[in-house]
């Protein structure tokens, strides 16, 4: 009898390890695949712009100037334009916007290997391994990204998330060729206007001597000749035509 009652111990034993290894743990269903191993880049695009615009492509944000549907920060976007597109005047059309920020974020993936630090360098800036050393408020932003990531790549979650969100898919951005025409400014401090004509609002001043790129030409509604023109910070404007002479040199000053 006690040989009996021991080998039915010992089955039942068996029993619950075998529970435990199928299940994860005691008396719980099986766990779904481990947290983040679906996670890529598109998972964390949408996360990202799910926080900062709401999938906005031209959302601004009054405060910082920041642009479009990932946030761009105007001092950031010529920069990166230029390293990507190779034009510092590129407009962030969507089709730009998606293509910038996706070879930013796999830059910045590369070199800190974690998604959660790439959300805290595209809210501040900052490079701490150790998420201690996060600021709370960078730390509950990360957490409110990467909550929106985990439910897109989660089987059924990316039905609660706007198609908004997600990637737009362009096959290539729009890439403008590179200026070849370059003027002098010939006046003196010369104002740049948003579009062809005095009556249109003031985007930036211009001095003499100044070497510019063409980057387009229009007239105003009175028939006179403006040029479009490229500043070294990314910016571009319009200037009357007579306001200007051909420049001998043959590259841009960026």
């Amino acid at each position: 009898m006690r040989g009996i009652v021991i080998r039915l111990r010992r089955a039942l034993a068996l029993l619950v390890v075998g529970s435990v290894l199928v299940t994860g743990q005691a008396g719980s269903a099986a766990p779904a695949v481990a947290r983040g191993e679906k996670i890529g880049i598109d998972e964390f695009m949408t996360g990202l712009a799910c926080i900062e615009s709401s999938g906005r492509f031209r959302a601004v944000n009054p405060k910082s100037g920041a642009y479009g549907k990932y946030q761009i920060m105007p001092r950031n976007w010529p920069v990166w334009a230029s390293r990507f597109l190779h034009d510092r005047w590129a407009e962030p059309t969507p089709r730009n916007q998606e293509f910038v920020a996706r070879q930013r974020i796999e830059q910045l993936y590369r070199a800190k290997g974690s998604w959660r630090r790439v959300a805290y360098w595209w809210l501040t800036g900052g490079d701490a391994a150790d998420e201690r050393k996060w600021s709370a408020h960078g730390a509950k932003y990360v957490d409110r990204v990467m909550e929106i990531v985990e439910r897109v790549a989660s089987p059924r979650g990316a039905d609660r998330v706007p198609n908004r969100c997600f990637p737009a898919q362009f096959k290539e951005p729009t890439i403008r060729t590179e200026p070849r025409e370059r003027v002098r400014v010939a006046g003196g401090s010369v104002y740049l206007r948003r579009s062809p004509g005095y009556e249109y609002r003031l985007v930036g001043v211009v001095r003499r001597g100044m070497i510019l790129p063409v980057l387009d030409r229009g007239r105003d509604a009175r028939g006179n000749r403006w040029l479009e023109v490229g500043l070294r910070d990314g910016r571009t404007g319009w200037v009357a035509g007579w306001l200007t002479r051909p420049s001998p040199r043959s590259r841009t000053t960026r």
